[in-house]
This record gives C-alpha cells, sequence and structure tokens, in this order.
C-alpha cells in the first residue's frame, strides 16, 4: 500500500504519496476492463476528495489514477492530457488551496530526474468489485 509523506508545500498544500508497485493493464485495454482488473467499477461523478483521507494510490494508464481514501472509499482521477510521468512515478502529490482536492486541482508527479503537473479533468467515485482475471 502507499505511504503518505507530508511536509511539502505547492500552491497551498501538496501531499506526496509513495508509489506501489502496481503493474498497469496493457494500453489498448479500455478503462473499464482495467478498473474490473484492479477490483473497481465506476460509479458517479464527485465534486471533491477531502485531502486528508487520501491515503494513497495506484497507476491505470497514462490520464488515470485510483486514490485510496480509508478503507471503503476510492477515487478515480482522469487528468486532462496524458500524464506520461505517472507511469514511473516515485512518488505524487497534488496542489491544493484548503482541504479538498477538485478539477481546479493538478496532480504533482515525481519522477527521477524531473517533476511534472498534470490538470485534473474528473473525479470519480469506485465501487469495489470482484476482481476480473486477466
Amino acid at each position: 500500500m502507499s505511504r503518505i509523506f507530508a511536509g511539502i508545500a505547492l500552491s497551498g498544500s501538496v501531499l506526496l504519496l509513495h508509489a506501489c508497485a502496481t503493474h498497469a493493464p496493457a494500453a489498448d485495454d479500455g478503462l473499464e476492463k482495467k478498473l474490473a482488473q484492479q477490483g473497481y467499477r465506476q460509479d458517479g461523478s464527485v465534486q471533491r476528495i477531502q485531502n486528508y483521507r487520501i491515503d494513497g494510490w495506484n497507476f491505470v494508464d497514462d490520464t488515470h489514477l485510483v486514490f485510496t481514501a480509508g478503507p471503503s472509499r476510492d477515487y478515480l482521477i482522469t487528468t486532462l492530457t496524458p500524464c506520461t510521468a505517472l507511469r514511473g512515478a516515485d512518488q505524487i502529490g497534488f496542489t491544493s488551496t484548503g482541504q479538498e482536492v477538485t478539477t481546479l486541482d493538478k496532480i504533482v508527479v515525481r519522477a527521477i530526474g524531473f517533476t511534472d503537473q498534470c490538470p485534473i479533468k474528473a473525479i470519480d467515485e469506485l465501487k469495489r468489485v470482484k476482481k476480473e482475471s486477466k
């Protein structure tokens, strides 16, 4: 599971999360199938996530990642444009001027040698389902 690293400020507050070793499904699979392989299905759009609840993340593809927020809350984050740095990220975080992550914020990606910022396009709540076999 990913771990929280605190203490970096960027346009308000930034929370850095350490990547867990997750292998991404093939890029040509549809989003629904990728989510099913990780044990999720989309369950509707939300406007915000309370940032103090976010405690982990998993890579889905270059425009999607899953934030975990406690034992029973998971959210799909969709970026406005492909965020290729996600694939090899050492740490991620987000910009936030308050206590919530919204579509006005950006994902901050730290990889070896550089940092990238990827605007958030949408946030969807996820429901856990039985994992689909690959």
